[in-house]
């Protein structure tokens, strides 16, 4: 629980902010998402506040940012713990006004283990959106590729089509590099991250962003922050299933898994793998695992600055 003087919770929209202050029963305020109104509501407050708010794509970075520059404490929120919390609370129909007021009891009760939020510099945004595009880039290439695939008529203007996702692709790429040759203690600790096998440049700088962000207390938070962590389902002698809690960025998952796969093919990880194989894992479940051990060795060449040494892999800890 937080000792804030004030808990509140917006509702945030594209056109339209809905405020909503914990423990007050009168109706929230409304303002409109724009700079000015936002300025002059923060002007109101009094110091040291908490604020949460959902994550909304972009949305929400304008009040998250001129809320932090203020002073206030603020939480960025994922939507699904926010929907699961708002449906435990018996709330009688879904509005704006509703969705305000749960989320000021959410940021009351429910924040002391989270990250509060920090802005991202001018560089770490770019970066993160140059990765967040070359997705929908690679996605968009992928699929027309599979759309016509037996449409014989079209193969030589999808073959122009597919050099010119190439191209793009290549130029986001160059980009990247660029921008992280920019700043020299960044490339160096990206460039010990691809010394890990199956970590190349796109993955490395997607870990960068994140890890330079988030000072995680261990490698479990930054699995758990990534949602690579299996979670259990028992409940006295029943054993369910176990399923990745997915809580993360799809597309970091996504390029752990294609490290694991990618790392499979050196023998040190081709061992690991075919020992879990005989185990009776399916593959799916074994590259899960692969990749989470990744990002474990990820998180700690990240903040020994020593690079990855490949001997070190499935031997334990020397005791200490």
């Amino acid at each position: 629980m937080n000792t804030q003087a004030f808990s509140i919770g917006v509702d945030v929209s594209l056109a339209e902010l809905v405020i909503s202050y914990f423990g007050d029963s009168t109706a929230p305020i409304k303002l409109a998402n724009h700079a000015p109104e936002i300025k002059r509501w923060l002007k109101r407050l009094p110091p040291a506040c908490t604020i949460g708010m959902e994550a909304t794509g972009i949305h929400h970075r304008l009040l998250a940012d001129l809320a932090f520059a203020a002073g206030h404490t603020v939480f960025v929120l994922n939507p699904r713990d926010v929907a699961l919390y708002l449906k435990s609370q018996r709330s009688r129909g879904k509005t704006d006004v509703l969705d305000a007021r749960g989320i000021a009891r959410y940021t009351h009760n429910e924040t002391d283990k989270c990250h509060a939020y920090v802005p991202l510099t001018a560089q770490q945004q770019t970066i993160t959106t140059l990765i967040q595009r070359r997705h929908q880039v690679v996605k968009s290439r992928t699929s027309l590729r599979m759309s016509f695939a037996e449409t014989s008529p079209c193969a030589q203007a999808l073959c122009k089509l597919m050099r010119a996702f190439d191209a793009l692709i290549a130029d986001i790429d160059s980009q990247l590099q660029a921008l992280l040759a920019a700043e020299e203690g960044l490339n160096t600790r990206c460039k010990n991250l691809r010394s890990i096998q199956g970590v190349g440049p796109l993955i490395s700088a997607a870990l960068a962003m994140r890890m330079s962000r988030v000072r995680y207390a261990n490698s479990d938070a930054l699995v758990a922050a990534v949602g690579l962590d299996p979670r259990p389902r028992e409940s006295g002698q029943y054993t369910g299933t176990r399923h990745l809690s997915k809580r993360g960025n799809p597309e970091e998952r996504r390029l752990l898994y294609l490290a694991a796969v990618s790392a499979c093919r050196h023998p040190i990880w081709k061992a690991i793998q075919t020992a879990l194989l005989k185990k009776g894992l399916p593959s799916t479940a074994v590259y899960c695992i692969i990749a989470r051990k990744i990002l474990r060795i990820a998180f700690a060449v990240w903040n020994s600055g020593v690079p990855y040494d490949p001997k070190l892999v499935g031997k334990a800890c020397a005791p200490t």
